[in-house]
């Protein structure tokens, strides 16, 4: 009976201290992410498609205003304007509103903007909340691997995260086989938004 109170001991101990870990380290990364209100900063976007040998390259620059949204503006290789919101997902170019999807009708729009906002705020409470993750801190920062919870409504097959001050490196892999690498570059915090890139979120 004591090799067994004991074998059961040493089965939480581990089970207890595995879930210590991961808290610590979700912690870890939350004090490390600076959280502004207003984040800019550039991007180059790669995607590789299954069935096409070529690379595609794109890159630009996004803002996220935690009261508004995200907006992600790809300036090449063809200028396009993506805006996620509560209310739903608009795509448009210079002149004209090309696309808008509802977020009623799409949950997947909310999904994705809360995604991206926990991602670049250090909301780590919310990812934990859609996703299984595991990770380490290294010298030159953090990386996470996430893998949504419910597999059977998922996006992505996964998300490779990686940062320090802030989220420098993501990418998706989609169950289809598809890749989209995104580095990030000068990610700043600002303190106000000019009248360009309010009317983005208009």
């Amino acid at each position: 009976m004591i090799r067994l109170i004991k074998k059961i001991l040493a089965v939480l101990l581990v089970i207890c201290s595995g879930y210590v870990f991961a808290d610590q380290l979700l912690d870890q990364i939350k004090t490390l992410i600076n959280s502004p209100q207003i984040i800019r900063g550039n991007f180059t976007q790669t995607r590789i498609l299954m069935g096409v040998s070529k690379k595609l390259t794109s890159d630009g620059f996004f803002l996220i205003d935690k009261s508004k949204g995200i907006v992600w503006v790809t300036e090449r290789p063809i200028y396009q304007a993506l805006k996620v919101t509560d209310i739903g997902i608009s795509i448009g170019n210079k002149t004209n509103t090309l696309m808008k999807i509802d977020s009623l009708n799409q949950p997947s729009v909310k999904y994705i903007n809360e995604l991206m906002l926990a991602m670049f705020s250090g909301d780590m409470n919310s990812l934990e909340r859609v996703f299984n993750y595991s990770g380490e801190l290294t010298a030159k920062g953090w990386v996470l691997e996430l893998t949504q919870k419910n597999s059977s409504s998922a996006i992505f097959k996964k998300v490779m995260i990686n940062g320090n001050s802030t989220v420098s490196h993501i990418t998706f892999y989609t169950k289809e086989g598809d890749i989209t690498d995104i580095n990030f570059t000068n990610v700043k915090p600002i303190t106000s938004l000019t009248k360009d890139e309010i009317s983005l979120f208009q």
